[in-house]
């Protein structure tokens, strides 16, 4: 009789450590701002321009990323973001490419290479946090015009 008892009762009090044990830490996504500077650039074919990516209101640093949104609408895979420690694209990225130093370094820093034709390319900064089971990204753009 008494282990009838105490069963329940030992589940209910895992039950209630479990839920009462490290909760779900993310921010609400509109506390979260990201900015990108410049918002909008001018530049010459086969050009660059650095941009420095931020955000703020995350409770833990967030991750950093960098693509071309023109690459990553064509191409999940090969988004045009890459690592300075990677070696430039020879080919495949025909919107040019964005090159930043770390993914955990913030506020962050990043280098658009521009192709050799003209147009108005988007380079997107993304700055996520991970929880267990969940996640908060915020992204912005540079507007990036060649000619």
């Amino acid at each position: 009789m008494r282990s009838r008892l105490l069963r329940p009762l030992l589940a209910t009090v895992v039950v209630a450590l479990l839920l009462s044990c490290g909760g779900n830490s993310l921010p609400h996504s509109n506390q979260v701002t990201a900015t990108v500077t410049p918002s909008s650039a001018t530049i010459t074919p086969s050009g660059s321009v650095t941009l420095t990516g931020n955000a703020t209101g995350f409770t833990t640093g967030p991750i950093v990323d960098w693509y071309i949104q023109e690459s990553k609408d064509i191409d999940f895979i090969n988004d045009c973001g890459l690592l300075t420690s990677q070696n430039p694209p020879q080919s495949g990225c025909p919107y040019g490419y964005v090159m930043f130093e770390d993914v955990t370094q913030f506020p962050s820093t990043a280098t658009y290479y521009a192709p050799s034709s003209p147009g108005v390319y988007h380079v997107t900064f993304g700055a996520s946090q991970f929880v267990a089971f969940d996640h908060l990204t915020k992204t912005v753009q540079a507007v990036i015009t060649v000619q």
